[in-house]
């Protein structure tokens, strides 16, 4: 069952697009927090999606430990959620890494320490 060569999580697809979708929020946030119509309501949203993107990173973590695969990817999917989670002033860093997030997690491999 899992003795593929290149073996995925079922929601890798996703959970990297989620990643991606986290950084177009994030950009988005800041023509909001400057724009004359931000509001607290507005602010939860953005929230909400980043610590939404640090418990679904969270669980790929955890799968991709069980499946002994590759978890570079989810674990930089939790910082860069999770900096913007705690501030919206480090989105400039969270975006970045989220980036590379979702690219490690597209390019998913077998951990080399696999027996």
């Amino acid at each position: 069952m899992f003795g593929g060569k290149n073996e995925k999580t079922k929601f890798d697809l996703w959970i990297g697009a989620i990643n991606l979708f986290n950084c177009l929020l994030f950009i988005a946030s800041w023509f909001a927090i400057f724009g004359a119509s931000f509001t607290t309501r507005m602010a939860m949203f953005y929230y909400l999606f980043a610590w939404a993107g640090v418990i679904i990173n969270a669980i790929a973590v955890v799968q991709a430990y069980n499946l002994k695969i590759s978890m570079i990817g989810p674990i930089l999917g939790v910082v860069g959620n999770a900096l913007y989670g705690f501030t919206a002033v480090l989105a400039l860093p969270a975006v970045i890494i989220n980036i590379i997030s979702a690219f490690f997690i597209f390019m998913q491999h077998d951990n080399k320490k696999k027996a």
